[in-house]
């Protein structure tokens, strides 16, 4: 028997050691994943609240183009009568309403579902004559209420959201109006480098109609109910699409709706293919008034290394622990042996208080030292604040007094372009030409838009515009900035040379602030040549890649060589009378878009004169505008 108690004694702290380790590893392991995992949900949680409210946001500002379209008296005049002239006018119509909105394509459908004129008429996947009375946003709107609908278009095979409105003439509905929106470029934007998240938009039936990788497009979480199965062949909404079931493998829900699913882990690029398979945490929120839903996921990867490394780190501390006790039992068995050390101790300690009473009476010393140091340091920095508090002011004075005088500057030209269309109105309106006045009023309320955008700089000083990267037309900017640029004096001594390419070029600016730079360099380049000689400007437009290139060249006698360094400073002027802020100005504006302005003077073999060089962001949808041009446009 006691033989046993020898033998079990000793094997029980092994054991008690290795169980408390499991325990406190999986608990840590545990403990941290719940937490990481919470975390993560919190976030997710934010980042699909704001996702759905840019998508709601984007879908809500289609809302007004169907239902402007039809107020109009024409489009009924159509649906009631129609004949090859109301179609042609209603034709032209449409394509200004849609350039103007940006929408895919605007069309009108009389009351048994066949399309009378369209956006996009002229293209060869033309929507005019095409009967779309089977689509849900057809029978919505003909029915009296709003159309909504995404599928994959009839005639172009392409995705769309529909918004469709009824046409109502005393109180009888005549036909409806229909516009077709992408949604590509949400998609787009999704799929930014870095980003570390999935996201996908489920449709009412549960099928996945937006998603950041291609391969989960058009794919179901779940088998579809046989009525959603029919609804959607008769709606014919995603034509021969199978609508395969995604593989993933639900391992938790919780109680909001999240959850955390195996899924196929998409392969780095564009490739639709998927390779391996990872844990994800999923959040859903609910989208408008189509019942959509949008999910966002993100990997678990760091929330599993998390818990990994703490498990890690409870073992190893647990293992120092153990350590430390062992130790603590061995220091105990050794204390016998230094009781004989008890006086050689009892010396060393008479020696270490008179060293410590020595040490204390240098830090005595050292502490009066540095207490006097410290009151010539505050002393200093008191005087510090005092100077600093100076120099602030200073700065805020000197940046009001550069902001006034770039407003000025700036001004100057629209109020002197003000002047002279006011007049020539005040003349028309004299003379009865109402129509011209009416040109004129139309060009001063563009200026006064321009002087708004100029003041509105001032606003620039606490922060950054949010509208300095908007698509805008070089040549409608340019045109603007001429219709300006010929109200000058001595404007008809301008001789200008315009090299276009064949399609217009979208950038990212603003749209003012453009106009802007092209008055700047093209004002300054009539100034740098003598009064007395004829004015030559060469305006060149071209594009590499993502790019597009402007070239605004003179035939003055360029910039001295000791300007070129600073011509873009604040101030800086080689005019008698100038303010200096003119090209400081543009350089702002264009760093703002993420552009940039450079200047050269070109050999007397290129001619001489100044080149003044601007570089700017094409916009990433004009790809999708030229399309349309070119008759390749799709529904």
């Amino acid at each position: 028997m006691a033989f046993g108690k020898w033998t079990l004694r000793p094997a029980l702290g092994p054991l008690l050691a290795a169980g408390s380790l499991a325990v406190l590893t999986w608990a840590s392991y545990a403990w941290v994943k719940q937490r990481q995992l919470d975390e993560l949900h919190r976030t997710l949680d934010s980042r699909a609240e704001l996702y759905a409210a840019s998508i709601g946001g984007a879908l809500n500002k289609y809302e007004f183009l169907p239902l402007a379209v039809a107020q109009s008296d024409a489009v009924g005049q159509l649906l009631e009568q129609p004949d090859a002239a109301r179609v042609a006018q209603i034709n032209a119509y449409l394509i200004d309403m849609n350039r103007r909105a940006g929408a895919f394509a605007v069309y009108v459908l009389d009351d048994k579902g066949t399309t009378l004129a369209s956006s996009n008429w002229q293209e060869a996947s033309s929507y005019v004559g095409v009967n779309y009375g089977f689509r849900p946003y057809f029978k919505n709107a003909i029915a009296g209420g709003i159309g909504r609908f995404y599928g994959i278009g009839a005639s172009t095979f392409e995705a769309g959201y529909f918004i469709s409105q009824p046409v109502q003439r005393n109180g009888r509905i005549l036909g409806i109006v229909a516009a077709k929106v992408n949604l590509d470029w949400i998609e787009q934007s999704w799929r930014t480098p870095g980003a570390g998240e999935q996201i996908w938009v489920k449709d009412a039936n549960g099928v996945i109609i937006l998603a950041t990788t291609p391969a989960f497009k058009f794919k179901t979480l779940a088998p579809l109910a046989p009525a959603a199965k029919n609804d959607i062949s008769a709606q014919r909404q995603f034509l021969q699409e199978n609508l395969p079931i995604l593989p993933h493998r639900v391992q938790r829900q919780f109680a909001d709706g999240a959850s955390v699913m195996t899924l196929e882990r998409p392969q780095a690029g564009d490739t639709p293919a998927l390779s391996g398979s990872a844990d994800y945490l999923a959040v859903n929120r609910a989208l408008g008034p189509l019942q959509w839903q949008i999910t966002v996921l993100a990997e678990l990867d760091q929330v599993n290394a998390a818990a990994r490394n703490a498990a890690i780190a409870a073992a190893l501390g647990w293992a120092l622990l153990l350590l430390a006790l062992m130790y603590a039992r061995q220091r105990r068995r050794r204390i016998a042996e230094r009781l004989n050390a008890q006086q050689t101790l009892a010396r060393a300690y008479e020696q270490l208080e008179i060293k410590v009473e020595q040490r204390t009476a240098d830090l005595v010393h050292a502490n009066g030292r540095l207490q006097a140091e410290v009151s010539e340091r505050e002393r200093a920095e008191q005087t510090l604040r005092y100077a600093q508090a100076e120099l602030v002011q200073s700065g805020k004075l000197a940046a009001i007094g550069q902001m006034a005088a770039g407003v000025t500057h700036e001004l100057n030209q629209p109020l002197a372009a003000l002047q002279t269309f006011s007049d020539n109105a005040k003349v028309f309106l004299a003379r009865g030409r109402i129509d011209d006045a009416l040109d004129n009023l139309s060009t001063i309320s563009d200026l006064v838009k321009r002087l708004g955008y100029v003041t509105s700089q001032l606003k620039g000083f606490a922060r950054r515009s949010d509208d300095a990267r908007k698509p805008v037309s070089v040549r409608q900017a340019f045109a603007q900035t001429m219709l300006q640029i010929r109200t000058r004096k001595n404007s008809q001594r301008l001789t200008l040379h315009e090299s276009w390419l064949e399609d217009d070029i979208t950038v990212l600016c603003n749209a003012i602030g453009l106009e802007q730079v092209f008055s700047n360099l093209i004002t300054n380049a009539m100034d740098a040549v003598p009064e007395s000689a004829p004015v030559q400007i060469w305006f060149q437009v071209r594009r590499e890649g993502a790019l597009a290139i402007i070239h605004i060249t003179d035939n003055g006698p360029g910039i001295p060589l000791a300007s070129l360094d600073k011509i873009f400073d604040p101030f800086y002027t080689t005019k008698e009378h100038g303010l200096g802020l003119g090209l400081s100005i543009s350089a702002g504006i264009l760093r703002a878009a993420g552009s940039a302005l450079a200047v050269r003077n070109r050999s007397a073999a290129e001619g001489g004169g100044a080149q003044f060089t601007i570089t700017l962001s094409c916009d990433p949808g004009e790809n999708k505008i030229e399309t349309k041009e070119t008759g390749n446009a799709r529904e």
